[in-house]
């Protein structure tokens, strides 16, 4: 009897781990994978740029799973609402041929579209650089999964302020970057766009020309952060 007992036991105790482990006891351990930005605070830059950051009047943190603006916080989701009382009637808004739209705040360089079911955010981006340079952009730095940004840093300038490494935690498209397995936030998926250019060998010549292997060594200026919905 002892013997069953004991054999009891261990049934209930393996089902129990196996139901945990498998999430049904709401511990849904996929939810915890994915990867995560790690800062460099050590970089001799980055309390230089840090504390220029948190003297500006202006300040913009972007993180997986929240958007600052001066300790006011919003994200994919958020009511129209709820952005006219943090950043105030934009500078234009542009109704799109489908019905969705969006506000421009063309001194802070931020837009911010809306799905014209509900009148909430799906996407927003961040366009630091332009072709008149930043003679009234009201703020140099930003921070990007905690890090500081500053205008007109390159790709790589910018990667050796965290852990982001090219083909390991940094994938590259044609013509943008993004993080690879980048740790999800709740319900709805969001993706993330960094907009710099990759640089590829030329392959050919003149009209014949065409793009070889990607050049990792070689990065252009983050000119936007991009944040949308996958499943809008």
């Amino acid at each position: 009897m002892k013997v069953r007992h004991l054999l009891k036991k261990l049934s209930i105790c393996t089902l129990v781990l196996s139901l945990v482990s498998c999430g049904f006891l709401g511990n849904d351990s996929k939810a915890q994978e994915g990867y995560v930005v790690q800062p460099n605070y050590d970089h001799p830059k980055f309390k230089e740029l840090d504390a220029a950051f948190a003297k500006q009047e202006h300040r913009f943190e972007i993180d997986r799973c929240e958007f600052t603006y001066n300790d006011q916080a919003f994200f994919i989701g958020d009511s129209y609402d709820k952005i006219i009382e943090i950043f105030g009637e934009p500078d234009d808004k542009f109704i799109h041929n489908d019905g969705d739209f969006n506000l421009k705040y063309k001194k802070l360089k931020l837009i911010i579209w809306f799905s014209k079911e509900n009148n909430k955010v799906i996407s927003f981006s961040m366009r630091m650089s332009n072709y008149k340079g930043h003679k009234d952009t009201p703020y140099k730095i930003i921070k990007f999964r905690k890090v500081p940004y500053h205008l007109d840093m390159t790709l790589n300038e910018f990667s050796k302020l965290c852990d982001l490494e090219h083909y390991e935690t940094l994938g590259h498209k044609r013509a943008s970057f993004y993080i690879i397995g980048e740790k999800k936030c709740g319900v709805k998926n969001t993706s993330t766009e960094i907009g710099s250019i990759p640089r590829f060998k030329n392959v050919g010549g003149g009209h014949m020309s065409v793009s070889g292997e990607f050049i990792p060594e070689n990065s252009d200026v983050i000119k936007s952060f991009v944040i949308s919905s996958e499943n809008n």
